[in-house]
């Protein structure tokens, strides 16, 4: 591994939207945009959000075979959701690394990471390659949570990272998470990402991942460009925000939030306070509902 993650001035440029910042957690999200950036525009379509916990160790199993355990599950569930007309599909947080706490140090998240480009889309031994293959098998859209690794020639740097994938497999996007849980662990982008991907299907999606959605950023800023629909892959395992919290963040919000959350806390689609769909401590394995876009787009 190259030198310590603090070494900041040796960090790869990110390609930003925005200028650099300071954060600053828990100040109050905005609301929609102004009532003049409405359309007449009317889109539909059918997502699904996954519930998903985590399979095998990689202290017992290895890593490979632990992204291999879940990606097998990724496609049973996707599999599924396709077959009852699921156009896009959302998993959770930390979904392929296993049930032994990877993601709580560098050297056991590490393994883990990998490249992430085009050309790693296209290479079937690659996680992101078998989430491809995954999509494109089932003609669907995939979001779901991975680790990047970007080497440079002082140091190593991981980033928790979401990517989203075609009905094609192509990639669509990729997201560094801005606020992550293990800082000592994941490291946090020099600047603000504000990633977007529109689909084949005329929608319009913004990117951010768990632990983000108590900040202001990236949040506010995806809101003022008039994005109301997020894939949002999460690790809470607290009923409350199940159930209240991330109902409440899209009644305050008007926006529409996919949320994937690993283990046995609850999943669903909650579009401006509504539960369209939800699942939790049931057994079932996704949750699948249709979402009407409207005003916005």
């Amino acid at each position: 591994m190259g030198a310590s993650k603090n070494l900041r001035s040796s960090m790869p440029e990110v390609t930003p939207e925005k200028q650099d910042f300071t954060p600053l957690p828990f100040r109050p999200l905005q609301g929609p945009p102004n009532a003049g950036s409405f359309t007449t525009t009317t889109t539909q379509y059918v997502a699904a959000v996954a519930q998903h916990e985590s399979l095998g160790s990689s202290s017992s199993d290895g890593w490979e075979s632990v992204v291999d355990m879940n990606v097998n599950e990724y496609r049973n569930i996707a599999a599924a959701a396709s077959a009852e007309g699921a156009q896009i599909i959302v998993f959770p947080e930390w979904g392929l690394f296993g049930t032994d706490g990877a993601v709580k140090s560098r050297n056991t998240i590490e393994p883990f990471c990998e490249t992430i480009s085009d050309q790693a889309a296209s290479d079937s031994t690659t996680t992101v390659g078998k989430l491809s293959t995954l999509a494109a098998k089932y003609g669907v859209v995939v979001v779901a949570n991975v680790c990047e690794k970007v080497e440079t020639e002082s140091a190593v740097y991981l980033y928790n990272t979401e990517i989203a994938l075609s009905e094609k497999g192509e990639l669509l996007a990729k997201y560094h998470k801005e606020h992550p849980w293990y800082t000592d662990t994941f490291d946090t982008p020099t600047k603000e990402e504000i990633v977007t991907f529109t689909t084949s299907f005329g929608v319009r999606f913004g990117l951010f991942i768990c632990y983000d959605i108590v900040h202001s950023t990236p949040i506010n800023d995806l809101l003022a460009e008039g994005v109301t629909q997020f894939p949002y892959s999460v690790s809470f395992p607290v009923d409350s925000l199940e159930k209240v919290g991330f109902q409440a963040w899209s009644k305050h919000t008007k926006a529409t939030l996919l949320a994937s959350n690993l283990g046995g806390s609850g999943s669903g689609i909650f579009q401006k306070g509504d539960v369209i769909a939800a699942v939790g401590r049931t057994g079932a394995k996704f949750a699948i509902g249709p979402v009407v876009v409207d005003g916005w787009m």
